[in-house]
């Protein structure tokens, strides 16, 4: 099964050149949370998707659907 969150969530991190240290640390959570959601191992809560989008400049649904949602109202 395709992980697309954890897949879309490590794409844009990267994107901005953000390793996961620094990509937690601007969402308040630990390092260890932005690897299991990457990993497929765990689902972010909604008001961290909310966050992450906002951090990744995109918005909620391109996050956890993927690029076919990128950058669509």
């Amino acid at each position: 099964m395709k992980n697309l969150i954890g897949d879309e969530f490590k794409a844009r991190r990267e994107a901005m050149g953000l390793d996961q240290k620094t990509c937690a640390e601007r969402l308040c959570v630990g390092q260890p949370i932005i690897s299991r959601i990457e990993a497929g191992l765990k689902m972010p809560s909604v008001p961290l998707v909310k966050l992450a989008a906002e951090l990744f400049g995109c918005t909620t649904d391109s996050l956890i659907f993927g690029d076919g949602a990128r950058d669509s109202a």
